[in-house]
This record gives C-alpha cells, sequence and structure tokens, in this order.
C-alpha cells in the first residue's frame, strides 16, 4: 500500500505538549484528492496495571472533562518530555497516583489510539510484586481515588462497561491475557526491572 501524498499543510491550533491539529490537502494512491483532512497529535502517556501480592489490581477513580463524568481507570500519567522513557513515566505515575513501586515491569505495548488522527500512543505495562511505599503525591488538578480489585472483577467491569476508557481497557485486557499465560511460556515476553528502558 502507498502513503497518501501530502500536497498542502496548514496549522490550525497549537497548543503544544498538550495538541496540536492541523489540516492537509492530499492526493490517494488512486489519484482522488481530499482536502482539508484533519490531523492531530497529542501526548503520549503511560498507563499501568500493577499486580499487588494479595492478587489485586488498584483502579483510579477521577472526574474527567472530556466525558463530564467521574471514570475508572488504570492508574496513568503523561510522559513529561517527548524523549522520555514511557517506563520512567510509568514508574513515576503509578507512585504518585497510588503510593506503589513495583519490583518487576513487563510491556503490554505501545498503542496508538486514532490512526486515523494522529500517532499519540498509550505506552502499557504490567508492574508485578507492588507494594506501598508512601502516599499518593498529586497535581493540584488530581482529586483521585484508589481502589483495589480482583483480576476476575476487572474483567467484569470490562464487560460490562463500568470501565469504558479504550485504553484501559486494553491494558486490563492484555494484562490479564499475560498473566494467564505466565509460566506456560516461560521467557516469551520481555521483563524489565528496576529503572531499565522499555523500549527497543
Amino acid at each position: 500500500m502507498h502513503p497518501w501524498q501530502i500536497l498542502a499543510s496548514r496549522p490550525l491550533l497549537d497548543r503544544q505538549p498538550w495538541l496540536s491539529v492541523w489540516e492537509e490537502d492530499v492526493q490517494l494512491p488512486n489519484g482522488l484528492t481530499i482536502d482539508g483532512y484533519l490531523r492531530a497529535r497529542g501526548r503520549d502517556y503511560a498507563m499501568i496495571f500493577a499486580l499487588l501480592e494479595d492478587g489485586t489490581a488498584p483502579l483510579v477513580r477521577q472526574y474527567k472533562q472530556g466525558v463530564g463524568r467521574p471514570m475508572y481507570d488504570l492508574p496513568a500519567g503523561y510522559l513529561d518530555a517527548p524523549d522520555e522513557s514511557p517506563l520512567v513515566a510509568a514508574q513515576r505515575e503509578l507512585l504518585e497516583e497510588t503510593g506503589l513501586i513495583a519490583g518487576r515491569w513487563e510491556s503490554l505495548g505501545h498503542l496508538v489510539i486514532d490512526t486515523n488522527r494522529g500517532d499519540t500512543r498509550a505506552h502499557l505495562y504490567l508492574a508485578l510484586d507492588a507494594q506501598p511505599n508512601g502516599r499518593q503525591h498529586l497535581d493540584p488538578t488530581e482529586a483521585i481515588e484508589v481502589s483495589y480489585h480482583r483480576p476476575d472483577d476487572l474483567r467484569r467491569m470490562v464487560l460490562n462497561q463500568e470501565i469504558d476508557s479504550l485504553a484501559s481497557v486494553a491494558g486490563i485486557m492484555l494484562a490479564l491475557a499475560a498473566l494467564g499465560i505466565r509460566g506456560q511460556e516461560t521467557g516469551s515476553r520481555n521483563q524489565e526491572t528496576g529503572g531499565g528502558n522499555a523500549e527497543g
């Protein structure tokens, strides 16, 4: 498949690092042209499924202005800079939002959120052997409730659409799949420890 040819590009909004929007006039491989095709780039973020020794995993619940209501999510947060390691961001956000640290980290994938509009990614991680290491360290804009759930309860919440954030659903289901095959395919997944870089 051949890429579309960009004939012209015009910026519409530049609120970096949060959001940039522009429009493009493009020509498709079959010769068809589209004027004003909208593109957008947001800020990458890291999201974590953390499993404690008692077999539970935390969810965070907070108000989301985009949908106008509180939502359940996995702990998550934006990368501080485009070149920040997503793993470092994940470790920081887990501690800040839940007060937890984890001994083992495993990448669940780096997923593009909206392939039609841009390349913004959610970097998903499974954090194992999680344990408390202090209190939440929330930003002034954050009011977060933390609750702990067993994996079967999380699966039920996803299927009942009690959790309906796309990235959280993906993170939960990928984590449950990884936990289900653990020990059967030893060494088949990329495991990381400490502050190592998850990219590669």
